[in-house]
């Protein structure tokens, strides 16, 4: 089982330690962690940037040159990435920075990929626009990102931001072994339950409420138990006027951070139910 640093701070706000700390405490009470990974690993100095102008390469067919917005200056980046419109806001990283791998999705260099400003084919270039292979993820988790290209930023991203930041990945991922007599911390719920008690931290869960009508869900469907020992209680709920849809953007960073593919608002709801209880 896995679980992304973010979503235990959710149910326990106030916990403030390392992954380190986390792991050791959380062991030592008897909820063994495995290891963690950090998704923000090589991910160095990359901020929201927009794209203000395009212009030709004098000298290459295939590379386009940008006028870049950082919020503090605009740079001049040369790329090659065939998905480049003005007016898009996109990752970039600056000179000095660090990428986590290349944009055909290898395997990971342990040491990242270092960014310096140079000179494509006789154009100064301060930095780089990013895809989502090159900060170390993939479109399985971020289904929004272009199958070949810079990954694209809603427009109401603040430029100048901290990419990784936005996309959710200053974080920490956890992976469990949860024994047999610990089914209690079979859920995001249960094991934050457990890091309040292993803190010393307050402990707030979610608050359900129900909504919608109160229509009689006999009128649309009926359930009989055949053997009430093994089935004693049967529930269900009616849910109309459903609109398929992606999901929330923190419900799809919530889930990809703890391993699980995001999909679109019906089905991610049901599995951040399922991961939570």
């Amino acid at each position: 089982m896995n679980t992304a640093l973010s979503w235990i701070k959710a149910y326990v706000p106030d916990l403030d330690v390392t992954p380190q700390q986390y792991t050791d405490a959380m062991t030592l009470s008897g909820t063994k962690v495995e290891g963690f990974v950090c998704p923000d690993k090589n991910l160095e100095k990359i901020v929201v940037g927009q794209i203000k102008r395009i212009d030709r390469h004098p000298d290459a067919e295939k590379l386009v040159v940008c006028q870049v917005d950082i919020g503090t200056e605009t740079i001049q980046i040369v790329t090659g990435a065939p998905n480049v419109a003005e007016g898009q806001k996109v990752p970039v990283v600056l000179d000095g920075g660090r990428v986590a791998g290349g944009h055909d999705g290898g395997p990971l260099p342990e040491n990242g990929i270092p960014i310096k400003k140079g000179k494509l084919r006789g154009i100064e270039s301060n930095g780089m626009m990013c895809s989502i292979e090159e900060l170390g993820s993939n479109r399985d988790m971020y289904p929004d990102a272009p199958e070949n290209g810079i990954y694209v930023f809603p427009q109401d991203t603040e430029v100048g931001a901290d990419a990784v930041q936005v996309l959710g990945l200053h974080d920490a991922v956890f992976e469990y072994e949860i024994t047999s007599n610990r089914v209690d911390c079979y859920s995001v719920i249960g094991i934050a339950r457990e890091a309040a008690a292993t803190f010393g931290k307050e402990f707030c869960p979610p608050v359900v409420t129900a909504t919608g009508n109160q229509e009689d869900i006999h009128d649309y469907l009926s359930v009989s138990v055949e053997d009430s020992a093994l089935c004693p209680r049967y529930c269900a709920r009616m849910v109309r006027n459903i609109r398929l849809a992606p999901s929330p953007q923190w419900m799809q960073r919530r889930l990809a951070a703890s391993g699980i593919r995001p999909i679109n608002n019906l089905v991610d709801i049901i599995r951040t139910a399922h991961a939570r209880v």
